[in-house]
């Protein structure tokens, strides 16, 4: 049940030697209008003028007090928090509890001051009624003093940055062989989330998920690397964290549609640049977002020649110099002298890779 003054303004005559102590939960408003008393929390004693604003936590049992043979003259009310939160926006609830504790002590706002002022020139426009007029009136009174206490604590917040721009920072921070190499975990710690967390926040910025982002700069990578003709393609692979040749080979078809060997036979000067994450945009995703490791040099502008897809043959059930990787029925070569890869490997390594 509501506290009797619950956004209900009542006048207060106190004599002395008498008190008044507000026993309710929720936030009690004081406005002095005649006399003089003064205000006992705990240990301190604030003295109160006409003019004043006075604003305590209810539970904490405040005590006002008139001197003495001397009365003094209030208007109050109290607010519940409880019953605000849908008034407030997401970055105000998190500094609430902040805000009612600084209440705790009782907070003086002195006449002279211009929320004071404020406040009083509210309260004398309250209606006499006790309807909506009059609670809403009431509202306005509490939100005066509220907005200026929500402005403190954000000024106190030194160093606080917004999710999206923590991100930012710390992404621009990393360089391309952390991006690269790190695991999906340590990428994780290092922007300090969770990595379901950092997948999501990767989708909504860059449209792609960590994995494939981290796929698409070592892809970028390979294509720089392959520009050199003496490079052996697999030591291209294992410079940029293949440990599989063969899985090299099929995530570079993927991407770019031709094997990386073919890719560096068939480049010319004057090709354009790969096209997007999986063949669906023309851009890199970090490059509408500013981000791009590449921007501006002469990599990000490779040509990738657009080959029909080859005719698929089928390979003998004898031959040994070839392991198949489960994409699309399409057949990856082993280099003579190279470990063949397994059936596993085909598929769980390109899963967890791609």
């Amino acid at each position: 049940m509501l506290a009797q003054d619950y956004l209900t303004l009542r006048l207060v005559r106190l004599k002395a030697p008498d008190e008044w102590v507000s026993k309710q939960d929720g936030l009690c408003f004081v406005f002095p209008k005649g006399g003089a008393g003064k205000c006992l929390c705990g240990p301190l004693n604030q003295r109160l003028a006409p003019g004043d604003v006075l604003v305590m936590d209810g539970a904490v049992g405040s005590k006002l007090c008139a001197p003495d043979r001397g009365e003094m003259v209030f208007s109050c009310f109290s607010v519940c928090f409880e019953n605000l939160l849908p008034l407030f926006a997401s970055n105000e609830i998190c500094l609430l509890q902040g805000i009612t504790d600084n209440f705790k002590r009782a907070k003086l706002y002195p006449a002279s001051s211009p929320l004071a002022m404020e406040c009083h020139r509210l309260l004398a426009e309250v209606p006499p009624q006790f309807n909506l007029d009059h609670r809403s009136q009431l509202l306005r009174v509490a939100a005066a003093v509220l907005t200026v206490e929500f402005t403190k604590a954000h000024s106190q917040r030194v160093g606080f940055i917004r999710p999206e721009d923590h991100m930012i920072q710390v992404f621009e921070k990393l360089s391309v062989t952390d991006l690269a190499g790190l695991s999906v975990p340590e990428l994780a710690g290092k922007f300090g989330c969770s990595r379901r967390h950092l997948n999501r926040l990767f989708h909504q910025h860059f449209g792609v998920s960590v994995a494939a982002l981290r796929m698409e700069m070592r892809l970028l990578r390979a294509v720089s690397l392959l520009r050199n003709p003496d490079v052996k393609v697999i030591n291209v692979a294992e410079e940029c964290g293949f440990n599989h040749l063969g899985l090299f080979n099929i995530c570079f078809k993927r991407r770019f549609g031709t094997s990386p060997g073919q890719w560096r036979n068939k480049t010319v000067p004057n090709e354009r640049r790969p096209t997007g994450l999986g063949g669906a945009a023309p851009d890199c995703p970090l490059r509408l977002n500013g981000l791009c490791p590449w921007t501006g040099q002469p990599e990000h502008r490779d040509a990738v020649p657009q080959q029909p897809p080859p005719t698929q043959k089928a390979v003998p059930p004898r031959a040994s110099t070839s392991a198949r990787a489960l994409d699309g029925g399409v057949a990856v070569p082993a280099l003579a002298g190279q470990p063949k890869l397994s059936r596993g490997v085909s598929s769980r390594a390109l899963a967890a890779a791609c």
